[in-house]
């Protein structure tokens, strides 16, 4: 549009300035017709918008016709006036030579020719407008069933047994795109059961013979006339076999993290949760000889899973007492926006990032399975809240920040 606009002002120009260029030929015509038949100056009437001059000579000169643009001052208004003039010399019947000039004021061309660039511009612009405008609702009506489509897909969820209900429109590869998210969601929803069931399945029957194993070693280990061999034997079958029950309750409870089982929430008090696990642990606290300072504040609520709170912070706390060492400390203080969990403990001598990995270790402890963290930054991970791990010299201190966080 702006290069048919900017055309179309050339040509209108153009045709403007011819029509000029023909009355200024056509005067000097008839002022060049009266010179050649009688040798004097024609009569003729001179404004300042259209002036006339014409002078006769003595001598013969060279015929030369030229028309050209030119400024002319105007007293009254002091300014210059844009005008069209044609300069031509030729020669009398006589022989004798003539000069006529002729100017004509083209401002009021030039004002028309700015009306009419004005109002094409507020043409095109206006057609500009009304044709985003139109696209702008063609495509929105167009396009509002792939959106709505979208909008359905992107509330699937996984564990609920409605269909997507995808809308269904007149365009070819709209339903095309609506069949992809139909036959998509039910593989996944089909691929998920399967995954559920088998994960539960393994872990009913694994916890079967399991226990089996344990409960015959704990006769084993009951009965008279074993030598230290066997004892040795069956004692490390033993903690193997409770290293395997933790490692496959480990394993069972992050895949039921990650297939997202627990819906339910509500506000939790992590103090009671703290003070409880801490009361779990009071046995063993006092055969290591490990004092317990605890700081908390009424306020601290989060809003989650209770089992998921629940095993969060007893992880937090287990991974505190375990590690710990004789007649060490732990401090636990609790706000309205941080849970922070001190320990002392052995030095660490690899990067504290690395041990919220999976089947990550600090220490060669025959109890830990390497999952106890992972799932402590699994359950973060899923309700948003941020959670690390820093140990300065033999000060081991974990930092939960569960609130002030955008996407909780």
């Amino acid at each position: 549009m702006f290069t048919g606009g900017a055309l179309l002002y050339l040509t209108i120009k153009k045709v403007i300035y011819k029509q000029i260029d023909e009355s200024l030929i056509t005067e000097k015509t008839i002022i060049e017709d009266q010179i050649r038949q009688t040798d004097t100056i024609p009569d003729f009437e001179a404004s300042f918008g259209h002036q006339i001059e014409v002078k006769l000579l003595n001598s013969r000169v060279h015929s030369f016709q030229t028309i050209q643009d030119t400024d002319i001052y105007d007293a009254k208004t002091d300014s210059f006036i844009p005008f069209r003039y044609i300069f031509y010399t030729g020669n009398s019947l006589e022989k004798k030579g003539f000069i006529i000039s002729i100017y004509q004021m083209i401002s009021e061309k030039d004002e028309l020719l700015g009306d009419i660039s004005l109002y094409m511009s507020f043409l095109f612009f206006s057609l500009l407008l009304i044709s985003i405008l139109s696209n702008y609702l063609i495509a929105r009506n167009l396009w509002r069933p792939f959106y709505e489509s979208v909008k359905i897909a992107g509330r699937f969820d996984i564990q609920s047994d409605k269909p997507l209900d995808l809308p269904q429109t007149d365009i070819k590869e709209f339903n095309q795109l609506n069949s992809v998210f139909d036959s998509m969601t039910s593989k996944m929803r089909n691929d998920y059961l399967n995954l559920k069931e088998f994960s539960e399945n393994a872990a009913h029957e694994i916890q079967t013979p399991l226990a089996i194993i344990r409960s015959k070693a704990d006769l084993l280990i009951q009965q008279k006339h074993l030598n230290k061999e066997s004892l040795s034997l069956i004692k490390s079958i033993n903690e193997a076999t409770t290293r395997l029950f933790k490692l496959n309750q480990g394993l069972l409870l992050i895949s039921k993290i990650e297939n997202q089982i627990f819906h339910e929430k509500r506000p939790i008090s992590l103090k009671k949760i703290a003070e409880d696990g801490l009361d779990n642990y009071k046995e063993i606290m006092l055969l290591k000889k490990i004092t317990v300072e605890m700081e908390a504040t009424d306020d601290a609520m989060v809003e989650m899973n209770e089992v998921l709170a629940e095993v969060l912070i007893s992880n937090l706390l287990s991974n505190a007492v375990r590690f710990n060492i004789d007649r060490g400390f732990i401090k636990c203080h609790i706000d309205n926006m941080f849970f922070i969990i001190s320990n002392s403990g052995i030095p660490l001598t690899t990067n504290p990032e690395n041990l919220f990995r999976r089947f990550h270790k600090a220490s060669d402890n025959p109890q830990s399975v390497g999952l106890g963290l992972s799932i402590v930054k699994m359950i973060a991970d899923t309700y948003g809240m941020q959670v690390s791990y820093t140990c300065i010299d033999a000060t081991h201190e974990i930092k939960l920040r569960y609130r002030g966080i955008s996407n909780i």
